[in-house]
């Protein structure tokens, strides 16, 4: 299903329109990168403007419970949007007008896109809920399974006292072959039903997980950059590994003894039918065994360690790290405390994993507890010949069909309420607003340099602090290449960011071509823009792979150009002149920082932007390196509107315009100054 298909475009301008979203869909007919869809960005669109929706077989039922217009993709021709009217289903014809929809029964192999909710109108129902409820044609078929095995379940228990009972206390030997081939077929069903069931529930948690997962990496995505530096980097990887909590938990033993709870009442019932009252004991003894279990729980709980994310942060520390410490030659102070948090941590882990035994050696000795109680009180109800021994056998064999699942419900008792925890997180996670919008739909024009300008900005990271950029007030005329300047920590990068939209001001407005920024498409904007890091981002791959980030389609001798503008002519003498060298053939990158920034940069020019933002370019001031890049910026010029911090007198001679920044406040803007001290400010 996952093919490109230009209908895909023409039907999601149509389904926006028929939802009444006309502002999404005027963006998406008039955005390029658009036109030509697989089902995956089709998908991406409805999440990127927070509509649910379901991807199913087409179904003429479905179709008919549908409240909203829906997409049809058929696997044989284009596909439409349709929509139920009154008894009947229509389609959207070419020219706009719904016409009757006759072909439903030969769709083989089509699939439909069917809206859920629009944007504002999930009510109060929590979105971990709704993925739930979105598997729940698997509740019968597990409902089913789960009744069928608990059924034959009882088969050994009856076996052996037909056994007990009729073969040995009624001399019959005959009777055997017959009680045992319908033992073995008991058998073989529940065999069969488990392992049925546990596929079904493996593959939906697997599903679940995955789909967890892709909505929070989307969202974490489209957040602002501002919320996301508040939270911090283990806070992200604690949200994307909550997905894994909910699969280890349906998919493991835990999940199982939960479902098989409610299916404890067959073998109770049996119970009754074959010994009577005597069924008060396990009923009894699981009402003790629930009482003990939360007692012993809430004291683990109280065991929890506390030391688990600073010991984690720890550890990432390290990673990114390691070369800085060797390097400076005295760590000892960080071994130790690393040491102290391990000891620590340890220790904390081992009081809460012996608290846990406990409650798992408990709960143990409890359901053995109940086997030997209704032993011994049935010996009784056996010599008073209310019952057969046969009947008291199989009793206490059923015993096992109630405690254990039970025992695994509360050893799951934890992860039940970390499952919790994950939920409710996920929950207030996807309530966060993110950077898209109804009024962001604007795409940047491509056709020449943009103008840029910023008009009172002021921007702070947190209301104790000092503003990062205090009523800033400049503007650059398009294909002019402006440089900011100033000592650090004086904002350039900050200013850069800000310009890019990953960053949003407080007060005050950013224009490009006298356009808010705040109404552009943030995604659109940065993948129309370039921009290189002053700290370069390198990625597992290749040279070529980390190259193609900014341009996919970028074919090999415009990556060797890119570099070349870049200044990277030594790093591609260094590869050999390969693109395909592997860049993390060790595990870790072989590469310098300086060599980092010459890929950074490249990215940044590879784009083929109107509009260019490079913190530190050519930071190390290689002689050859500045002169290629020099050579660069004269080309760019007219044509590209370039904005770049350095401290390189060099490369600041050549700017047309130069902006001063000294502790967040801009103390010069204009054309570049005739006096030396201005240069090298």
């Amino acid at each position: 299903m996952n093919t490109q298909h230009s209908d895909l475009h023409q039907s999601l301008v149509g389904l926006f329109q028929q939802l009444g979203m006309y502002a999404q869909a005027n963006k998406i007919a008039t955005d390029p990168q658009l036109h030509f869809l697989d089902t995956i960005g089709f998908n991406r669109q409805l999440d990127r403007y927070d509509i649910d929706f379901s991807v199913l077989p087409a179904d003429h039922k479905k179709m008919m419970c549908a409240i909203h217009p829906f997409v049809v993709i058929p696997s044989d021709s284009q596909a439409f949007v349709a929509r139920r009217k009154d008894e009947r289903l229509e389609q959207l014809a070419a020219d706009q007008t719904w016409q009757p929809l006759t072909n439903i029964t030969s769709m083989a192999g089509a699939h439909m896109v069917l809206i859920e909710h629009l944007p504002g109108q999930r009510g109060e129902q929590s979105r971990f809920t709704q993925e739930l409820d979105k598997r729940r044609k698997w509740y019968r078929p597990v409902f089913w399974l789960s009744l069928l095995a608990s059924i034959t379940g009882l088969t050994v228990p009856l076996f052996t006292m037909a056994v007990y009972d009729k073969v040995i206390g009624g001399q019959a030997p005959a009777e055997l072959p017959g009680i045992a081939m319908g033992a073995i077929l008991a058998l073989a069903i529940l065999v069969v039903c488990r392992i049925v069931r546990a596929a079904i529930l493996c593959s939906v948690s697997n599903r679940m997980a995955r789909d967890l997962s892709d909505m929070t990496f989307s969202r974490l995505l489209h957040m602002p950059l501002m919320v996301l530096g508040r939270v911090g980097i283990s806070n992200h990887i604690a949200r994307l590994r909550n997905a894994e909590r909910v699969r280890m938990l349906f998919s493991g033993p835990g999940g199982a003894g939960l479902i098989d709870i409610p299916f404890t009442l067959i073998a109770l019932f049996t119970i009754v039918l074959l010994s009577g009252w005597l069924v008060v004991v396990p009923v009894g003894m699981l009402g003790l065994y629930y009482l003990i279990a939360r007692g012993l729980q809430k004291y683990a709980q109280r065991a929890s360690p506390t030391l688990s994310t600073k010991h984690q942060n720890s550890i990432n520390e390290l990673t990114k790290q390691l070369l800085a410490l060797k390097t400076s030659g005295n760590y000892s102070g960080w071994i130790e405390r690393f040491i102290r948090q391990t000891r620590i941590n340890c220790q904390q882990n081992f009081a809460y994993a012996k608290r846990n035994g406990l409650n798992q050696a408990v709960s143990h000795g409890l359901s053995l507890m109940t086997a030997l109680v209704t032993v011994f009180t049935g010996i009784f109800l056996v010599l008073d010949q209310s019952i057969t021994a046969g009947a008291l056998i199989a009793s206490t064999m059923l015993i096992w069909r109630i405690t254990g699942p039970a025992q695994l419900a509360f050893a799951s008792l934890p992860k039940m309420a970390m499952l919790k925890s994950a939920s409710q997180q996920f929950d207030n996670f996807m309530k966060v607003k993110t950077e898209n919008n109804e009024l962001r739909l604007e795409i940047p024009d491509s056709s020449g340099p943009p103008s840029l300008k910023f008009q009172h900005v002021t921007l702070r990271f947190s209301a104790t602090q000092e503003p990062v950029l205090s009523s800033i007030d400049f503007e650059i005329c398009p294909g002019e290449v402006a440089v900011v300047i100033g000592p650090n920590q004086a904002g350039k990068s900050t200013l850069l960011q800000a310009a890019l939209g990953v960053i949003e001001p407080q007060s005050g407005f950013i224009t490009i071509n006298d356009r808010n920024l705040t109404q552009y498409d943030p995604t659109n904007f940065r993948h129309w823009a370039g921009y290189a890091p002053a700290q370069p981002d390198l990625f597992p791959g290749t040279l070529a792979d980390n190259l193609r980030i900014s341009r996919p389609e970028a074919t090999e001798e415009e990556l060797q150009q890119a570099l070349l503008e870049a200044g990277a002519a030594t790093l591609l003498d260094t590869l050999g002149g390969s693109l395909n060298q592997d860049l993390f053939e060790q595990g870790y990158s072989t590469l310098t920082a300086i060599e980092g920034s010459y890929i950074s940069l490249a990215r940044a020019l590879l784009k083929r932007s109107p509009l260019l933002l490079l913190d530190e370019p050519i930071a190390n001031q290689n002689p050859r390196a500045r002169r290629q890049f020099v050579h660069t910026l004269e080309q760019l010029k007219g044509r590209h509107t370039v904005l770049f911090s350095s401290h390189d007198p060099e490369l600041i001679k050549h700017a047309d315009k130069v902006l001063v920044l000294d502790k967040g406040c801009l103390v010069y803007a204009g054309p570049q100054p005739q006096s030396q001290p201005v240069q090298e400010a």
